[in-house]
């Protein structure tokens, strides 16, 4: 084998070690693959739908169940069991808390990201 058959044989290994990522390259990477998994907004809820979450979440309001809420937040659906502490109707939202009993934590979540309430 001459030395001309080698060189041509042996491809790319001349940059092999020149290929490696930087952390800013991974970062920005990461960054685009969150970016395309996120979901837009659904659509209006049609009136059955806000009639089962409305009763569902009243049911919830009154006799302290634990319920699961699917809601959208920053392009993402989420789902988490909470209680549902106080309805705000009118500025149309609710306040839940989850969480352990002795470190609850609370927060307001509008009505129109809501997607989905079930009974747990």
């Amino acid at each position: 084998m001459s030395k001309e058959d080698l060189f041509l044989k042996r491809g790319n290994l001349t940059w092999e070690e020149k290929r490696m990522m930087l952390p800013e390259h991974k970062q920005a990477w990461i960054e685009m693959q969150r970016q395309e998994d996120k979901v837009p907004l659904h659509g209006e809820l049609d009136e059955y739908q806000w009639r089962d979450i409305g009763e569902i979440i009243m049911d919830a309001l009154n006799h302290t169940l634990v319920i699961r809420l699917t809601y959208w937040q920053d392009g993402y659906y989420i789902d988490k069991d909470c209680h549902i502490y106080k309805v705000d109707e009118l500025n149309k939202r609710i306040r839940i808390e989850y969480g352990p009993s002795d470190d609850s934590k609370r927060e307001w979540i509008d009505t129109r990201v809501i997607y989905d309430v079930q009974r747990v």
